[in-house]
């Protein structure tokens, strides 16, 4: 009787311990359920510069980060005309594909928003469309709703009040599409970035001086619409090519000046071969600056020409001696 008993307990214990075995396998299941986050609205429309703000619910708050990739798939604009102000964007060997922005939905929390900004850019544009997709990428935590994945931007061009420059010497784009650093190999026969060289722009306009002069890479200076109405010559000086690294054999430099009134008209000047390595630059003492035209302003109305009048003409470059007397410090 005795050992009946016990054969009948160790049953019951058995029984037990499998129920309480298919419990927790039942709620692993439960906890590998994803999350899944909609967008409160797929559809806008803004002009370049006017952000987007892109709202996302989770339809339960996780407690781990979620990982989600913003990635341009039609549409007649650009990767480079809008910005994922709050996502990084992709590299080559991350393992998040095509280039895009990768985004995180912080953990412990139900909402995030996604801010994407059109860009102001310099051409003159009809209305132009960005289709994004948004999907689960990285650790892949959370999933995207149906129809929550697709979301579209119609974007109206922008015409500001001002012109905007920029220099650039020292980037280009990978196979990737992302915007690097070029590289020089150096006497001691390491690989250095070509943004080491310091290249400047000044402009003197009427009773002063303005530049783009801060010593990284790209450059930038405005001729804002509040400025007063005449002339601004535009020089591109090589500062100092002495704190880079000195190069195996002879470079040559080739930087591409752009002015524009942006959503009006852009120009670029191709300045190669004027500037190269045994150029010390200015900040040795020696004048190594470049004349390249001027702006004139009449009210609203601002109009480029070269160094020999010609309105946004070939950009030929000559040599034009900088106002007397002027003084800049980095």
């Amino acid at each position: 009787m005795k050992r009946n008993n016990f054969k009948f307990l160790l049953a019951v214990a058995c029984f037990g311990f499998l129920a309480s075995c298919s419990e927790d396998e039942d709620a692993t299941k439960e906890r590998s359920v994803k999350p899944i986050v909609t967008a409160s609205q797929t559809s806008f429309s803004v002009v370049e510069g006017e952000t987007v703000s892109l709202e996302l619910t989770s339809d339960t708050p996780y407690f781990r980060t979620m990982e989600y990739k913003v990635e341009l798939v039609g549409g007649t604009g650009s990767f480079r005309d809008y910005n994922v102000d709050n996502g990084t964007e992709t590299v080559v060997d991350d393992g998040m594909g095509m280039i895009g922005h990768k985004f995180v939905f912080p953990a412990f929390t139900s909402t995030a928003t996604i801010d994407i900004t059109p860009l102001v850019d310099y051409y003159a544009e009809s209305t132009e469309t960005l289709v994004l997709k948004l999907t689960p990428m990285g650790n892949s935590n959370g999933l995207v709703a149906e129809g929550s994945d697709i979301i579209t931007i119609t974007v109206g061009n922008t015409i500001l009040d001002e012109v905007q420059t920029d220099l650039t010497w020292a980037s280009t784009t990978n196979a990737h599409g992302n915007i690097v650093d070029i590289e020089y190999l150096g006497a001691d026969d390491a690989a250095h970035s070509l943004a080491d060289v310091d290249f400047d722009v000044l402009i003197f306009g009427p009773a002063n001086i303005f530049t783009g002069a801060t010593g990284d890479h790209p450059e930038y200076a405005t001729i804002a619409g509040t400025r007063p109405d005449g002339y601004y010559d535009m020089y591109i000086d090589l500062y100092d090519s002495t704190s880079a690294s000195a190069p195996a054999r002879l470079l040559a430099y080739s930087p591409v000046f752009t002015v524009s009134k942006p959503g009006v008209w852009v120009y670029s000047f191709d300045l190669s071969n004027i500037w190269n390595s045994e150029d010390e630059g200015s900040a040795s003492g020696t004048a190594s600056d470049v004349y390249v035209g001027y702006v004139e302003k009449a009210g609203t109305t601002f109009t480029l020409y070269n160094e020999m009048n010609d309105q946004l003409a070939t950009g030929k470059m000559a040599k034009k001696t900088m106002p007397a007397g002027a003084v800049r410090t980095k």
